[in-house]
């Protein structure tokens, strides 16, 4: 068979490719895109850094709100345990005199409506501090609850320490207790060189913004692309300028082209993305001593992209790559069925479902982190795309079930290769073709 014969022969792919190049950073839309998306990622760490500062004061406001409003005069302490002394004198938030007395009852038939009374002492079970105001008090009950978990923290350490903890001791307890999660005693360990290693299985939560950020970088990849190579398809069968194309460019090569020209812009914005992550993450801790464990995880976590190493890294790119080039067909094939504008939103909202169902799949799924949900989902396009390789590096399935994955969505690409090599000249030259998934079909069976 000759290659003028060849349905998959790709001659003139080189012409296409540049040509698409060209155009796409020739269009105002792509080139802004570009420059919004490179900006984005790199300003992702110090947003998200901005915003947990943000809400981090919003809530210290909040606790002291009160305090500031109802404007403590006189804090009287009246300590029976004889663990505090007098030198106890500031209660942090509070801006009103502290003085200790020996019995409440000395100042609580005269208190101010500005005026609190804090009494210590014991009973068969521990400690107890309560709160005193007047009936005619200004005192919130909230002001009061601040006051008193206040002198309370001071108490706690003041006991603490006479009882001879050290200030290391003291962190310590207050430090508390995480529970790691629940893991069987054969995920504990695993065979390596003969030798028996922790597994690096990754905590659910983390896990899980971990997914949520990779199924938005393909989720993404997939909506910048789609839209442009429907569009182009459609605008070069409406001004009948694929007619002329088709004469020295194989129908292959024109998908082809479009589809892997618009591969390696993506792949351009998101290896500058990538650049201004890690150089905007290495100047915050460099210059203003900001370290990633203060604002990485707050929301979309795209760290997986730099936490596991560039080989494990490629595994992550190479499911980016898969999934354009499975849409990418699919979004030329929709396109070639579009013969008006009007058609074009019809056959771009059909590839967007599709790539939505696999972003919101891989958000629950990230979440939920059952092991039966994450080994289906891998094996599983589209979902696959959107999750197996993160639930590889996550520790949820194996290396050789990725692999596995992998060679079901080659499979699932090869069917849509051949099924673009039959019927996409046809769709290109029919007039009368209805935008979606029909068209494609009907053409299948009559080809």
């Amino acid at each position: 068979m000759n290659d003028a014969e060849n349905i998959y022969s790709i001659r003139g792919i080189e012409k296409v490719f540049l040509f698409t190049v060209r155009q796409t950073f020739k269009n105002r839309g792509y080139l802004l895109s570009f420059i919004l998306f490179v900006l984005v990622f790199t300003l992702m760490g110090p947003i998200q850094y901005a915003s947990s500062q943000a809400g981090r004061g919003a809530a210290e406001k909040s606790m002291s709100k009160d305090v500031e409003i109802s404007d403590v005069e006189n804090v009287f302490v009246c300590d029976q345990t004889g663990i505090l002394d007098e030198s106890v004198s500031d209660l942090g938030s509070v801006d009103g005199n502290v003085s200790f007395v020996s019995d409440e009852s000395v100042v609580s038939d005269s208190l101010g409506k500005n005026d609190i009374v804090i009494v210590i002492k014991t009973n068969e079970t521990g400690f107890i501090i309560n709160g005193i105001i007047s009936d005619s008090s200004d005192i919130s009950n909230d002001t009061l609850d601040v006051v008193t978990s206040e002198l309370q923290s001071i108490f706690d350490d003041t006991r603490m320490k006479k009882s001879g903890i050290s200030e290391s001791d003291i962190e310590l307890i207050y430090s508390g207790v995480s529970v790691d999660d629940p893991v069987k005693e054969s995920d504990l360990y695993v065979n390596k060189d003969g030798g028996k290693g922790k597994e690096n299985k990754i905590q659910s939560g983390s896990y899980g913004l971990y997914m949520l950020g990779f199924a938005m970088v393909v989720f993404i990849v997939i909506s910048m692309s789609s839209s442009y190579i429907i569009t182009s398809v459609t605008e070069e069968k409406q001004s009948k300028l694929v007619e002329t194309l088709l004469v020295s460019v194989r129908p292959m090569a024109l998908l082809m082209g479009k589809v892997v020209g618009m591969m390696s812009y993506v792949v351009l914005v998101i290896i500058c993305g990538a650049i201004g992550s890690t150089l905007s993450s290495y100047l915050m801790e460099r210059f203003l001593g900001i370290d990633k464990s203060n604002y990485g995880g707050s929301s979309y976590d795209f760290s997986i992209f730099t936490s596991f190493g560039i080989v494990n890294t490629l595994f992550l790119v190479l499911s980016i790559l898969l999934a354009f080039l499975l849409f990418g067909m699919v979004s030329g094939l929709f396109g070639s069925t579009c013969n008006k504008t009007e058609d074009i939103q019809v056959a771009t909202g059909n590839v967007m479902t599709v790539a939505m169902v696999g972003y919101f799949s891989a958000m629950v799924i990230g979440f939920m982190d059952n092991d039966t949900v994450n080994l289906l989902a891998a094996l599983i396009p589209p979902f696959s795309f959107f999750t197996a390789p993160v639930a590889f590096l996550g520790g949820r399935i194996s290396g050789v079930i990725l692999a596995v994955a992998y060679v079901i969505q080659l499979v699932v690409i090869v069917i849509v290769l051949r099924v673009s090599a039959k019927v996409y000249r046809l769709l290109l030259l029919n007039g009368n073709t209805v935008p979606g998934i029909k068209s494609v079909l009907e053409s299948v069976k009559g080809a």
